[in-house]
Formats: structure tokens, C-alpha cells, sequence
């Protein structure tokens, strides 16, 4: 069985394409584009679900279309809109072996949050990615903006972040 900690969230399937099978899934990250895998895995019903992939191929900037084995008809691939998008960490190949390089905003559940002064400001709970500005609260129910510039640092052993924020509520 696969465990969460050896996955790595890419985007959530959004829609149907054509009559066939094929699926839209709108992009998280890049770490498709520099992948060798073979399986892509779906979220379905809070189970990690293997799909080989028999072809791919990017639409637009931030989506792709995906034909899946097994997938053939409009009310298979039905099934899977909605669901999330996850590769291997280890099919991510292009990507430094530092570990923060695969990190998904989702992936930052369970961090401990400080803020910019070092005061711990809890555990993310959520990590909302819903609207262009993605958000993250915690145990404590505060909301803190996620942005590349605005870690401080991330230690993936001790699963803390730092941002260069305030408080919100």
C-alpha cells in the first residue's frame, strides 16, 4: 500500500475531455513535466489509487489532459473529477534531492507555523488553495497567506515552517 509520505500532490482532476475517457487535471506545480513516471495516483475515497498513464499531454499553461488505462468511457472518468493528483517523489527525477524542492502547499498539513518574531502560531490544519491567494490555518485558527516569498525556512525533519508574516485572523 502506498503511504502519503511517498507522494507528491501535482493538481486535482477538474473536468471530462471529449467522449472517451480523458481527463483535464489543472496543475499545482511543474513536477509533472520533469518526471519519468509511468502512474499518476487519485485520491479516491481517502484511498491512494494507481492509474497508468497511456498518454499525456499539456493544454495551456497550468493544465493537462490525461488518457488513463482503465478509463475509457465518460462515466468512468466522471468518477474521477474532483479527485487530487499525486506522482511518486521518487519518479520526480529532474528535482534536487533536497526534499523542500517537492513540496506541495498541501503537503505543509501538519507543520508546526512560526512566525516571523519566532513565536509558534500552531499546527497547519488547512491549506485552502481555492482562490489565487492560498491560505493556510491552523490549530489555533488563524489564517497565515502561503507564499514562496514569504518562507523564512522550512525544515522538513522537524516538520516547521517559518513565514515572514503576522498573525491574521
Amino acid at each position: 500500500m502506498i503511504r502519503e509520505d511517498e507522494l507528491t500532490g501535482i493538481g486535482r482532476i477538474s473536468r471530462l475531455h471529449g467522449k472517451r475517457g480523458e481527463v483535464q487535471c489543472i496543475l499545482t506545480n511543474e513536477l509533472l513535466y520533469d518526471s519519468d513516471a509511468d502512474f499518476v495516483f487519485l485520491r479516491l475515497d481517502g484511498l491512494y489509487v494507481p492509474f497508468r498513464v497511456v498518454e499525456w499531454h499539456g493544454k495551456g499553461a497550468d493544465s493537462v489532459l490525461f488518457s488513463l488505462q482503465g478509463v475509457a468511457t465518460e462515466q468512468q472518468a466522471l468518477r474521477l473529477v474532483g479527485a487530487e493528483v499525486f506522482l511518486l517523489r521518487k519518479d520526480c527525477t529532474a528535482v534536487e534531492e533536497n526534499s523542500e524542492d517537492l513540496l506541495t502547499w498541501q503537503d505543509l498539513s501538519g507543520y508546526r507555523l512560526y512566525d516571523a518574531d519566532g513565536v509558534d502560531r500552531g499546527v497547519i490544519a488547512e491549506v485552502d488553495e481555492t482562490t489565487a491567494n492560498t491560505l493556510c490555518r491552523t490549530d489555533y485558527g488563524l489564517l497565515f497567506p502561503l507564499h514562496e516569498d514569504l518562507i523564512l525556512r522550512i525544515d522538513t525533519s522537524m516538520k516547521e515552517i517559518a513565514l515572514n508574516v503576522k498573525a491574521c485572523v
